[in-house]
């Protein structure tokens, strides 16, 4: 079984459990303090800005099959004072995903040799996989943006998430339909964004969907969010009681006086329309 962490410059671990009788302390600090990556034979320890990253497995990986994933645990450790959220994210989503795929590579270049059928097959997994962590590491980076992003605009703002979630493999049916740039507050400018955000996250990791449309539409009153998705849908009430995206993106709205409303169906997509008071 593998397992990664993060540690901080002290050696202590930010990010990963069951670190106790795995990770040796005086050992990542050495590395640390040395620079260089150490292997032994459960662990390897890799030192980057900031801090370590620590990988287990029944045989500890070469460090150099690490090192792409140096700026992620970066990134991480940066984040590090951010919401509790944020870095849950980062190691539970995006640095497990990425580390399978290095495993995945590794399974694909030993089939090669003596069953290049399922060499295929791993490799074709390799590509769905990355695919969804560079989604999730997308929408990462969008949640540490600074805020003066929303501040240019609520049309300018969601244009930059749907430019940024849209420039990945496979998403060229999706859309953009910004028919009003209505003058907002801060509050429900940032409320809509994060909506927005979230809205976009889920369709590209969990919809399968090929066409995806963002909207905004608004008068001197009210301002309307939609994002429109053709793919395998589900079951609000039953799906999501209590799933944190959705709740979050309900109260988000319910704060500043608007609605949030989910319609979707198994294999009918999903629309996701927020109706907020400009003001």
């Amino acid at each position: 079984m593998t397992a990664v962490f993060v540690l901080d410059a002290h050696g202590s671990v930010v990010s990963g459990s069951g670190a106790d009788g795995l990770v040796d302390r005086a050992i990542a600090l050495e590395a640390m303090a040395s620079g260089r990556a150490i292997r032994t034979r459960r662990v390897t320890y890799l030192p980057v800005a900031g801090g370590l990253l620590a990988v287990s497995g029944r045989r500890a990986p070469r460090s150099d099959a690490l090192r792409p994933f140096a700026p992620l645990a970066e990134l991480l450790l940066a984040s590090a004072g951010e919401p509790a959220r944020l870095a849950r994210d980062l190691h539970d989503s995006v640095v497990q995903t990425l580390y399978g795929i290095s495993l995945g590579a590794g399974t694909a270049a030993e089939l090669l040799h003596g069953n290049p059928a399922h060499a295929e097959a791993s490799l074709a997994w390799i590509q769905e996989t990355a695919a969804a962590g560079l989604t999730d590491l997308r929408g990462i980076i969008l949640r540490l943006r600074p805020e003066t992003l929303v501040g240019a605009g609520l049309a300018t703002a969601l244009r930059g998430v749907f430019e940024t979630l849209h420039n990945a493999p496979g998403r060229s049916g999706w859309g953009l339909e910004l028919d009003a740039d209505p003058v907002v507050s801060p509050q429900v400018e940032e409320a809509l964004y994060r909506i927005a955000l979230e809205a976009l996250g889920n369709a590209a990791r969990h919809a399968e969907a090929s066409q995806v449309t963002v909207r905004l539409a608004g008068d001197a009153g009210h301002v309307v969010l939609e994002v429109v998705d053709d793919g395998v849908g589900f079951a609000p009430d039953a799906a999501f009681p209590g799933r944190l995206g959705v709740r979050s993106m309900r109260e988000r709205a319910v704060l500043l006086g608007g609605t949030l409303d989910i319609r979707s169906a198994p294999g009918a997509g999903t629309v996701v329309r927020a109706a907020l008071p400009t003001g």
